[in-house]
């Protein structure tokens, strides 16, 4: 796909008419990058492969109804925000309060008037990056744009569960830039924010998978959340992290070793973690697995947090591991 396409909104249409399909092809071009298929299994594919950012479905289908397809689309998290058009021959207000009864963001009649749908759909896609740009702005960090903390919460709980699910180790780092309030004092608060990005731009090299995700975890504190890692592969994200520092070149004169520099702390838990067989048994995770109120991926976070003050207490510039035992008290 080429970059003019990529920047496109995703519009998928689902009808069984081709020549339908045809119509609103020609009537949304330039609109977005469109899709089709004339089948509830095709269009149910499509969407998996790569969510739309818009959804025109054909109410009444053979095999699979646009109600049915769009019943197992709302069932999935990927789709719940997902705006969709119906489109059908009925134009009878029961039709219509049906499909709105059930989530769809507006209805057009058969047949079609290609200006009408063209209007709609641009309303429809306006109001999506309108919602897409709150949510953004909602999850990332004004000064670095990673992702806040909320994220990152919301992300561990995910990845634990599917971590436990598939029996796959996850590990989270900690890092704290040493020594950040000297630096605000000597060089200012701009050249502190400025430091904080570049520290932000090595964290992205050294955690660069698609799965990992690099946080701001507060004031001069990142996050890096590594699924399907295990203690040596964290253990190299963060000497890839630390040998990263160097390079940036920041002078840093409250600091014992004379430049920017980065502590760690990392918490692995992977099949040398306590509990790691127990963890995979199908019940419920017992309230004596963490500590009370705490449940245990905010455990990882507790751990992580231990190791990273052990890294500053042991000369800073550095990092430490440990491992989780959802059975220490």
């Amino acid at each position: 796909m080429n970059a003019a396409l990529a920047n496109l909104p995703d519009i998928l249409l689902v009808d069984d008419d081709p020549g339908m399909i045809q119509l609103l092809s020609r009537a949304l071009a330039g609109l977005g990058r469109l899709r089709f298929a004339t089948n509830g299994a095709d269009a149910l594919r499509l969407a998996r492969s790569e969510t739309p950012d818009l959804l025109l479905l054909d109410a009444e289908m053979p095999d699979m109804s646009g109600f049915e397809l769009w019943e197992l689309l709302r069932a999935d998290v990927r789709f719940s925000d997902l705006p969709m058009i119906f489109v059908t021959s009925h134009a009878g207000e029961s039709m219509e309060e049906r499909g709105l009864a059930v989530g769809a963001a507006d209805f057009i009649v058969k047949p079609v008037r290609p200006g009408i749908v063209a209007a709609r759909v641009r309303t429809q896609l306006r109001l999506k990056a309108a919602v897409d740009g709150l949510r953004r702005l909602a999850a990332t960090d004004a000064l670095t744009g990673l992702a806040n903390r909320r994220v990152l919460v919301e992300r561990l709980a995910n990845e634990w569960a599917r971590a436990r699910r598939m029996r796959r180790p996850m590990a989270v780092l900690l890092i704290d830039v040493d020594h950040f309030k000297r630096f605000n004092d000597v060089y200012g608060h701009l050249r502190g924010d400025e430091a904080l990005v570049a520290v932000t731009h090595a964290l992205g090299e050294a955690a660069c998978r698609p799965a990992d995700l690099v946080a701001r975890y507060g004031g001069e504190e990142f996050a890096v959340l590594l699924p399907d890692t295990n203690r040596h592969g964290a253990e190299a994200v963060a000497q890839d992290i630390l040998e990263r520092m160097p390079e940036l070149a920041i002078e840093h004169s409250g600091s014992d070793i004379g430049q920017l520099s980065v502590s760690i702390g990392g918490a692995c838990w992977d099949v040398d973690s306590g509990g790691w067989s127990r963890a995979f048994e199908p019940r419920k995770i017992e309230p004596g697995d963490a500590t009370p109120g705490e449940t245990p991926f905010e455990r990882l976070l507790a751990i992580a947090d231990e190791a990273l003050y052990r890294a500053k207490s042991e000369g800073r510039a550095r990092a430490c591991f440990s491992r989780v035992d959802l059975d220490a008290p």
